[in-house]
């Protein structure tokens, strides 16, 4: 499998959104995914946006240094 960068509206979306993320825990899990679903590591959803079974966890971007 591929991780391509993908950018909509300014915002990278696709495994760099997940990489950027405050509650992303290891490699392909995050506080709403012990495995991140294929549609969001693709970029085939965007992750600011309800996803089946996130429980309400989205994306956030990590605060800039």
């Amino acid at each position: 499998m591929t991780f391509r960068k993908v950018e909509k509206n300014g915002v990278d979306v696709g495994f760099p959104q997940c990489n950027t993320c405050v509650h992303k825990l290891e490699i392909l899990s995050c506080k709403a995914f012990p495995k991140i679903p294929f549609e969001i590591l693709s970029g085939e959803h965007d992750h600011r946006k309800p996803f089946k079974n996130d429980n309400g966890i989205r994306f956030e971007n990590k605060p800039t240094k």
